[in-house]
């Protein structure tokens, strides 16, 4: 993929989302193919500083959610291909959605993975999300060709 990182769909029945439907924050999207509506995995990322840690980048993360209506279930620090990631699973009270959240950091990129259904049907969805987040690899950075000399 053209964002830094791969994903594959093996295992699952989701696909990606066309690209002109994904814009939004630069943004790529996988969901059901046979459900516009439902369930939906958004990708996500974001330069930050190459310093600052996993840790503090989502601590200010945490402090906002229950300002936006968001009630945390469980936050959970693991190892996603051997790279420290994070998982917050969240609800929100006011839409009756689940959420699940996986952050990774790599130098000064984050990637934000958000699994978001209803709460009736997030069971089903988070298995075909956590299907998919657990292919994610961050491309390696090409080296600069050597310059040719004459």
């Amino acid at each position: 993929m053209h964002k830094g990182f791969t994903l594959k769909t093996d295992g699952s029945t989701w696909l990606p989302v066309s690209e002109t439907e994904s814009t939004l924050l630069d943004t790529v999207r996988f969901a059901a193919k046979e459900s516009s509506l439902g369930g939906y995995l958004s990708v996500r990322t974001e330069k930050v500083a190459k310093n600052a840690s996993l840790e503090l980048y989502t601590r200010r993360w945490m402090r906002d959610y229950p300002n936006y209506g968001f009630e945390i279930l469980s936050s959970k620090p693991f190892a996603l291909r051997g790279q420290p990631a994070l998982v917050v699973d969240l609800l929100s009270r006011s839409k009756s959605k689940q959420i699940r959240q996986v952050i990774l950091k790599n130098d000064d990129k984050v990637a934000i993975m958000t699994c978001m259904d209803s709460k009736e049907s997030f069971a089903q969805s988070v298995q075909q999300c956590n299907q998919i987040i657990k292919t994610f690899q961050w491309n390696q950075e090409a080296a600069p060709a050597p310059a040719l000399k004459k």
